[in-house]
C-alpha cells in the first residue's frame, strides 16, 4: 500500500499497549489501525483521539480524553460528524463587531419592560428563544408570546447568516450543544435572559373562551423577563407551591387558562396526541450519574400550546397577505401505513375501532390516526394498572404510521396538529427556518429588510429539513451512548450477573430489541429466544415459529441479563436470565478493562 493518497481523519479509541497499541474506530465500523508509540503522542489506552490517516501512515492529532467520560464521549461524537470545531474566523469577526445598544432607543420598538414576563425552560437551558406574558381581559385572555429578535442582529447574506444556513439548526446532546449561532448571540444578545432588556418580536393574541384566537397583532418589542423558571418549578407551583412574586403567578395562571382553551380547540379539530417520553441524564465529570424518563407535564403543555398558537397566527397572517415563506408541512397519513398500523395494534391486543371498508379521505385518515392514539393511551393505562412497564415501543408504531414533517414554501398544512396553516416562528436562535419566517413577517409589516424570495425558500427548505434529520439522528445516537455508559458503570459497580425485567420493544428477523431498567435497551439474537428458526409474523410485530406459534412480540415481558456492551456505539447484547451463557466479564476483569476509560479528564 502506498504511503501517499488522500488524508482522512477519524475519531478512535486507543486500545492495547506497547507495540500492540492500536486506534479502533469509536463510532463506526472499521479495522483497528496499528499505532507506533511515536505516532500516539500523549494518548493513553482508553482515550478517545482524532487520528489522521494517509495510506499506511497514521498519527494522533488530538486527544479528547478518557472515553468513558460523558463530556469526552460527546465531544468525540460531534467531532466524528464534523462538528465541535467552533465558528469560522469571519463569523467571529462579524459577531465581535455587533453592537448591543439600548433596545428602548430603537425606533418603533414597543416598550413592554413593565410586563410580568416569564421564560419557562428545561433544566440547564442556556439559550432562551421565547417568553410569555398573559392577563385576563373580561372573559378572554390576552396572551403575548415574545420571541428573540435574531433578525435584528443577523443580517441576510452576512457571514453569520451563511453559517447559520449551513448548520440549519442547533444539535443538542447531553451536556453540550453544537449551536446554530455563536455563543455571544445564542446565550447573550438574543437570549431572553432574566433581568436584561432584550429585543423581541411579539405576537399578541386574544384567546376567547372557546379557544379561538382573535385580535392578533405583531410588532418588534423590548422586554425584560422577570425570572427564568424551569418546568419542574412551574409544575410545583401549579400543584400549590408559591413563587413569591404575585405578578409572575398571575401571568402563569392566565397563560395556563389560555393554553387550556387553545388545547381544547385543537383537540376538537382533530390534533393527534402522542404520549412518548425522553431520557434525561444527570452527568458527572467522570460518569453518567443517573438517567430518568421525562414525560410531558402541564408546564410543558402550557409552553407548547402558547407557541403553537403563535406559529399559527404568523402563518395565517402571511398567507392572508400572499407572502411566500417557509412552512412546516406535515402530510396527511398514507392509507397503507394506517391500515398496517391497525393490523399491528390488533396483533398486540390493542382494541381500535374498525376502519371503513373503502378508500378514506384525508380527514378520515387523520381521525384514524387520532383514534389509534386514543386506543393506545387506554391500552397502556390498563397495562400500567397491572404493573406492566413500557409504552414507548407501542407509541412508536403510531408514529411510524405517520408521514415525516418537513420545511417547504409549497404546502401550509400540518396533519398532526390538524392545522390549516402552520410554520416555525418561535425558535430563531436554534432553527434557521424560524429566522427566515421572522424576516418575512417583518418585511410584511413594513418594519424590516426585504424577506427571502421563493427560490431562496425552496433551497432553505431542503437544506433545513436535511439538517434537522441529521441532528435528530445524532441526538438519538448520543442518548444511546449515554444510556450504555450508565449501564456499563452500573454493572461495573453492582455486578454483571444482574437480572433485569425486560420488555420487547421491536423485532427483526435476527432477533428482538428489549427495553429494561429505567431507559436501557439491548438486542437479543434469535438463537437466545428459541432453538427453532424464527420469522417475522405478517404484521412485523412478532417473531414466530414456522408452526405459527408466537415466541416474542412487542410488549412481551421477559427477564434478561447483559452479555456485552459497546458503549460508544450505544449497543448492548442480551441473553435470557436463565441462559447458561457466561456474563460478558467478571468484576475484576471489568475493572481492569474500564479503569483507564474512566480516568478523570
Amino acid at each position: 500500500m502506498s504511503r501517499g493518497g488522500p488524508t482522512t481523519e477519524l475519531v478512535a479509541e486507543m486500545v492495547g499497549s506497547g507495540r500492540g497499541g492500536a486506534a479502533r474506530p469509536a463510532f463506526e465500523h472499521g479495522l483497528e489501525i496499528p499505532m507506533a508509540a511515536k505516532s500516539r503522542g500523549e494518548a493513553r489506552t482508553g482515550d478517545l483521539v482524532l487520528v489522521s490517516v494517509r495510506g499506511r501512515s497514521a498519527r494522533v492529532v488530538k486527544v479528547f480524553g478518557p472515553s468513558r467520560s460523558p463530556a469526552v464521549a460527546m465531544a468525540g461524537l460531534l467531532a466524528s460528524e464534523g462538528m465541535g470545531h467552533g465558528f469560522p474566523r469571519a463569523v467571529e469577526r462579524e459577531v465581535a463587531a455587533l453592537e448591543e445598544g439600548d433596545p428602548r432607543q430603537d425606533p418603533g420598538r414597543h416598550d413592554l419592560t413593565g410586563q410580568d414576563v416569564v421564560t419557562i425552560d428545561p433544566l440547564g437551558a442556556k439559550d432562551h428563544d421565547d417568553a410569555i406574558a398573559a392577563s385576563l381581559e373580561g372573559d378572554a385572555v390576552r396572551l403575548w408570546v415574545h420571541i428573540a429578535d435574531v433578525a435584528h442582529y443577523v443580517a441576510d447574506g452576512g457571514e453569520i447568516d451563511r453559517e447559520a444556513w449551513r448548520r440549519g439548526c442547533s444539535v443538542y446532546v447531553p451536556g453540550t450543544v453544537e449551536p446554530m449561532l455563536p455563543a455571544r448571540l445564542s446565550t447573550d444578545l438574543c437570549s431572553l435572559r432574566p433581568g436584561a432588556d432584550r429585543r423581541a418580536v411579539t405576537v399578541e393574541m386574544l384567546v376567547a373562551p372557546d379557544g379561538e384566537v382573535t385580535d392578533t397583532r405583531f410588532y418588534r418589542s423590548v422586554i425584560r423577563s422577570e425570572r427564568r423558571l424551569t418546568y419542574p418549578e412551574v409544575d410545583a407551583h401549579l400543584a400549590g407551591a408559591p413563587l413569591g412574586e404575585a405578578g409572575m403567578e398571575r401571568t402563569i395562571a392566565a397563560a395556563r387558562e389560555a393554553a387550556r382553551r387553545i388545547r381544547i380547540q385543537r383537540t376538537k379539530r382533530g390534533a393527534l396526541e402522542i404520549g412518548a417520553e425522553e431520557a434525561v441524564f444527570e452527568l458527572g465529570e467522570e460518569a453518567v450519574q443517573d438517567v430518568e424518563r421525562e414525560h410531558q407535564t402541564e408546564s410543558h403543555k402550557i409552553v407548547e400550546d402558547c407557541m403553537v398558537a403563535a406559529n399559527e397566527a404568523v402563518a395565517r397572517y402571511l398567507i392572508a397577505r400572499g407572502r411566500p415563506t417557509l412552512f412546516r408541512h406535515h402530510p396527511d397519513p398514507d392509507p397503507l401505513r394506517i391500515k398496517r398500523m391497525y393490523e399491528q395494534l390488533a396483533t398486540l391486543g390493542v382494541a381500535t375501532p374498525p376502519l371503513p371498508d373503502r378508500a378514506m379521505g384525508p380527514s378520515e385518515l387523520r381521525e384514524a390516526a387520532r383514534e389509534a392514539g386514543r386506543a393506545m393511551g387506554r391500552h397502556l393505562a390498563a397495562e400500567r394498572a397491572k404493573g406492566h412497564p413500557g409504552g414507548d415501543a407501542m407509541w412508536a408504531l403510531v408514529l411510524r404510521s405517520l408521514m415525516q414533517a418537513y420545511y417547504t414554501p409549497a404546502s401550509v398544512t400540518h396533519s398532526g396538529l390538524a392545522s390549516a396553516a402552520y410554520l416555525h416562528f418561535t425558535s430563531p436562535i436554534r432553527r434557521y427556518p424560524d429566522l427566515l419566517v421572522h424576516r418575512t413577517l417583518l418585511d410584511a409589516l413594513g418594519i424590516g429588510d426585504p424577506g427571502p424570495d421563493r427560490e431562496e425558500l425552496e433551497a432553505a427548505g431542503v437544506d433545513s429539513s436535511e439538517a434537522e434529520r441529521r441532528a435528530a439522528d445524532i441526538e438519538r445516537r448520543a442518548d444511546r451512548i449515554m444510556v450504555a455508559l450508565f449501564l456499563e458503570r452500573q454493572l461495573l459497580e453492582h455486578g454483571f450477573d444482574r437480572v433485569f425485567d425486560g420488555q420487547v420493544t421491536g423485532v427483526i428477523p435476527g432477533g428482538a430489541f428489549i427495553g429494561f431498567g429505567t431507559a436501557f435497551e439491548g438486542f437479543m439474537p434469535v438463537r437466545e429466544l428459541d432453538e427453532a428458526e424464527l420469522t417475522l409474523d405478517a404484521t412485523g410485530v412478532a417473531l414466530e415459529r414456522h408452526s405459527g406459534k408466537t415466541v416474542a412480540k412487542i410488549g412481551d415481558v421477559l427477564p434478561v441479563r447483559v452479555i456485552s456492551i459497546d458503549p460508544l456505539r450505544g449497543r448492548t447484547r442480551l441473553v435470557r436470565a436463565e441462559s447458561h451463557t457466561p456474563a460478558y466479564m467478571n468484576r475484576a476483569r471489568a475493572r481492569r478493562k474500564l479503569s483507564r476509560g474512566y480516568r478523570s479528564p
